[in-house]
């Protein structure tokens, strides 16, 4: 594909989709931790090719003269979704790397969020494509903005139920960097869906 036929919508499209079944996989993973190790390993997989697609986009517009949205707004969509991915697998390596051998329920709830976010997100980006127009758009966007919202006070309260009731040290740090890497790729996602909105907001 040369850059003058890069279709940044569809590249978008494409992350999103890699990002929505990293989450997928690491709903899995929560579920049965009993191959952790290889899940691990195909999430790791998945976010190679979130990888790939980043440096396309990043290529692509270092060839670019004329871009259908702003450069730095191009930049930032794809460097957020890359983000998101890049985080849910480092969850994936700490739930292998820290021997857990069960999830607290918390942990679930958030996965159960981030699911939800990457699939509003992967909606996003399929309207993204004509955002002057698109009438549901702006719903996924505000959707993305409560499912983090709802994150953040699911975080915050595993974390003060964490320091009040676990006694073991190990579980206490344990848990506390899964539960802010389960809330950064939230953060991640509402970043994206931040630019975007900014997009529309500048085009109108």
């Amino acid at each position: 594909m040369s850059s003058k036929e890069a279709d940044y919508f569809d590249l978008f499209c494409k992350s999103a989709s890699t990002c929505d079944r990293a989450a997928a996989s690491l709903d899995d993973l929560m579920d049965n931790l009993s191959d952790a190790k290889e899940k691990s390993i195909a999430i790791h997989q998945i976010e190679h090719e979130g990888d790939e697609l980043y440096h396309a986009i990043v290529y692509h517009l270092n060839r670019s003269f004329i871009t259908p949205i702003e450069r730095e707004d191009i930049l930032e969509i794809a460097r957020n979704i890359e983000d998101t991915i890049d985080t849910i697998d480092e969850v994936s390596i700490m739930m292998d790397m820290l021997s857990v051998q069960t999830v607290r329920h918390p942990a679930k709830e958030l996965v159960n969020l981030i699911t939800k976010a990457c699939a509003a997100l992967m909606a996003a980006t399929v309207e993204f494509k004509n955002f002057k127009k698109s009438k549901k758009l702006p719903g996924l966007l505000v959707e993305i903005n409560h499912i983090e919202e709802e994150g953040d006070s699911l975080y915050q309260s595993a974390m003060k139920d964490l320091f009040s009731n676990e006694k073991d040290p190990l579980e206490v740090i344990k848990w506390q960097n899964i539960f802010e890497s389960l809330e950064n790729v939230l953060d991640a996602c509402e970043n994206v869906a931040d630019v975007m909105e900014g997009v529309i907001v500048k085009n109108s």
